[in-house]
């Protein structure tokens, strides 16, 4: 996994919590038959992370759980022909993360990183992703341990993402001065990239600091279009209706998909304008434009 694609799996499309899914399924082939239930079980778990757990009415999605137990049928198999692989185990805490397990998902992650042949690049990943499902599960002593324990390798080509993980879970436990310092540290660094202001934008906007979020949410505006959906969340918070729709709009021309989506999570953040017809319009695809 090359630099590129491990920042990739760090930060994901929304700064959801993210799956470290190992390059390995794609590139180690030991035998025909691992090498094809490796490359099913990535299939059936990448189709599962994209459909909601539950309909609008709660009921969890049959169609999803089938996806989640035929990619553990295939990791069993692989476990049965070639155990002890870390991308087997890797697979197996994104199964649990899917079902909702974190604290299985963590123990999981961990016992990849034990594998023997897991590289310092999906350890990485790996060490990440521990610590995000123990923070999921309420155990951000856990998580913040985990950070601090593989800090040195970490910081090597992560730092910048540990910190700004450490903020969100500082914060989440209302250490909130801690989450602050944080966030000031990476931004005050030099050389921050835009998925990095994108982040810290958010924390401060979280943290109720204006000024700075609306700085680095600026900063990361022209290469990050989703930062104008959180642009308008803060000048929605201001009482700036008409600018909030302007960047709503900017947002779900740019990436449609990933608007619609926060709108929808975030719902109870635009009650205030929900009956607005402009936001109405927002929230509805457009057709397309037919083709000459």
């Amino acid at each position: 996994m090359n630099e590129a694609q491990g920042r990739a799996l760090l930060y994901g499309g929304a700064m959801v919590i993210v799956v470290g899914l190992c390059a390995a399924s794609m590139l180690y082939r030991p035998e025909p038959d691992v090498y094809t239930l490796l490359s099913s079980a990535d299939v059936q778990l990448r189709m599962a992370y994209a459909i909601p757990a539950v309909d609008k009415q709660g009921v969890s999605l049959s169609a999803r759980d089938e996806m989640i137990a035929d990619a553990q049928k295939n990791l069993d198999l692989v476990e049965q022909i070639k155990p002890g692989m870390a991308c087997t185990a890797e697979f197996r805490g994104f199964v649990h993360m899917l079902r909702g397990e974190p604290k299985q998902a963590a123990a999981t992650y961990a016992e990849a990183r034990r594998c023997q042949d897991c590289t310092a690049e999906q350890a990485d990943v790996l060490t990440f992703n521990q610590a995000r499902m123990l923070a999921e599960a309420g155990d951000i002593d856990a998580a913040l341990q985990v950070f601090s324990v593989n800090a040195a390798r970490l910081d090597s080509r992560f730092g910048t993402q540990r910190n700004l993980e450490e903020a969100s879970m500082l914060r989440r436990v209302g250490r909130v001065q801690e989450a602050e310092q944080r966030v000031d540290g990476v931004v005050a660094g030099g050389a921050v990239d835009a998925m990095s202001w994108l982040q810290a934008g958010r924390e401060y906007l979280e943290l109720g600091k204006s000024d700075k979020a609306e700085r680095a949410l600026t900063s990361a505006q022209a290469d990050v279009p989703i930062a104008n959906y959180y642009l308008a969340r803060l000048k929605l918070v201001a009482g700036d209706v008409d600018r909030a729709l302007a960047l709503l709009e900017t947002a779900t021309a740019a990436v449609p998909g990933d608007a619609r989506r926060l709108l929808r999570e975030e719902a109870e953040v635009w009650q205030g304008i929900a009956t607005d017809v402009r936001f109405e319009q927002l929230q509805t695809p457009r057709a397309a434009t037919p083709g000459r």
